[in-house]
Parts: structure tokens; sequence; C-alpha cells
């Protein structure tokens, strides 16, 4: 059993990282990572400073290196769907690794079990709060987790996941656009949650063996406007040759409008 305890608030980049034996035994091991600048062409970072890349969003300088919200552009594409998106310090997963069998290919799960212990929590606050006459926490819907995180995409520094409806009643159908619907409203919530405790360093996280390598969260949801989708389908035309169409008819109209200027 591993547990994760900061030192001093003098020395923020150190860990000490504990492991429980046998015989109530305890070995510790204290971490530390490197508060190595970044330099670019333009300007020097401290470590631990904030940055800006194009495409990529809010960074982080963390030890030498850029951690961006999002991974470079060309290395990722996003079909429909509700995703998050993560920046991760490569240098503290190698350290991790040394100690524990933990990598990010386990992160999807963690987070899953975080969005359900505090699904939980907060079903159960409601529950006390409503017997006590109190107001009751603004919750994602109901007392279970109707999400699932899977992952999308690995590259270096930066992970993908994407958010999955876990269908409690089997044999109700969801059309794809309704099952996109479903999934934004019972996964955008839990994961703008995660977002806030990764970029605020919330003690969850920051504490936590694994989740304190996760420096910046993003969430992204590609879901069709369901009154745009019902217009279309209430024409009974795709919307891409419903745009052409449109277009052709804006475009007659400015050539007939010429030729009568010109007479």
């Amino acid at each position: 059993l591993f547990c994760l305890q900061f030192q001093r608030p003098d020395e923020p980049e150190c860990s000490e990282v504990c492991q429980c034996h046998p015989g109530d035994s305890l070995s510790c091991n204290t971490v530390c990572v490197a508060r190595t600048p970044c330099r670019t062409e333009y300007a020097f970072y401290n470590h631990a400073s904030p940055a800006y890349q194009a495409y990529r969003g809010r960074c982080l300088c963390y030890s030498g290196r850029f951690i961006c919200m999002r991974p470079a552009p060309d290395s990722y594409s996003l079909p429909e769907g509700v995703f998050l998106f993560v920046g991760y310090s490569e240098r503290e997963e190698a350290l991790l690794q040394e100690l524990s069998n933990l990598t990010v290919a386990d992160v999807a799960a963690t987070l899953q079990e975080h969005m359900r212990t505090a699904q939980a929590a907060r079903a159960e606050h409601n529950v006390q709060a409503s017997e006590k006459g109190e107001a009751v926490e603004d919750g994602h819907g109901h007392g279970e987790v109707l999400c699932s995180l899977l992952m999308h995409n690995v590259t270096r520094e930066n992970l993908i996941l994407v958010a999955k409806l876990v269908q409690v009643n089997v044999s109700e159908e969801l059309s794809a656009a309704e099952a996109l619907r479903r999934e934004k409203e019972e996964c955008v919530g839990p994961l703008h949650d995660i977002v806030e405790k990764i970029n605020s360093r919330h003690p969850d996280f920051h504490s936590h063996l694994l989740l304190s390598i996760l420096k910046l969260g993003l969430v992204e949801v590609r879901v069709p406007d369901r009154t745009a989708s019902s217009s279309a389908a209430a024409l009974g035309t795709p919307l891409p040759l419903l745009a052409s169409v449109l277009a052709a008819c804006v475009v007659a109209r400015f050539s007939s409008l010429w030729s009568l200027t010109r007479r």
C-alpha cells in the first residue's frame, strides 16, 4: 500500500512516497523534481511558470519541459463525443515507476474510481441535507455514475480520454445522436470537476500517488446542436447539402442583381 505525503512548504517539488510492509513496517523514499527552467528562442521560463502555445492552449514549464493542455495538433484527431484533455509530467511518471507499477495507462481507471467516490459522497451529503431540511448540493444527476472513461490517445506528456455513456437500461435503444447528447448531459459535469481539481492542484489530486502527475486539464465537447440537427431532419436534407443549396441560391441572387445594375 502506497501513500503520498508532501514535505515542507519550502520544498513543494519534493514528495515522500511511503510503502507499508507486512508487520506494520514502513519504508519511505523522498522524490524531488528538478527545478529546471525552460528556454525558447524568444523567452526564458522558470520552473512551474505558466506559458501559452498556439493550438495547444495553456502550458506549464515543468522541470525543463512544456506541459500543455493539448498535444500537438497533428498528433490526434477527434470524432464526435465528450473528451478530457490532460497534460502530465513524464519525468514524474518515470520517478513513480521506479517505486510502483503505476503508469499513465492507469489514469483512466483511477479517474473513474474518483468519479464514483465523489458521486457517492455527493449523494450521501444530499440525503443528509434533505433529512435536515438543508439545501441540496447541485450534483450531476443521481447517486450512480453513468459515465465511463476510456483512453483515446496517448502522446508524450498528453492524454486524451473519451467519456462514454453507461446504459443502465440495456433494453433502451438510443440513436447515435441521442447517445451523444446523453453523454454530454451525464459526463460534462463530472469531467469539469476533475479539470478543476487538476488545474487548482486540489489536495485530492495533489496528494495522490498517480493523479499528482496530472498538471493541466481541459474538457472539449463535440456534440451536434439539437436544434440544428432537428431542423435538418425536419427538412429531410443533410446539413452539408442544405448549406450547398443555400450558398447556390445566394450566388444566383447576387448574379441576378449584378446583371440588372449593368443594364
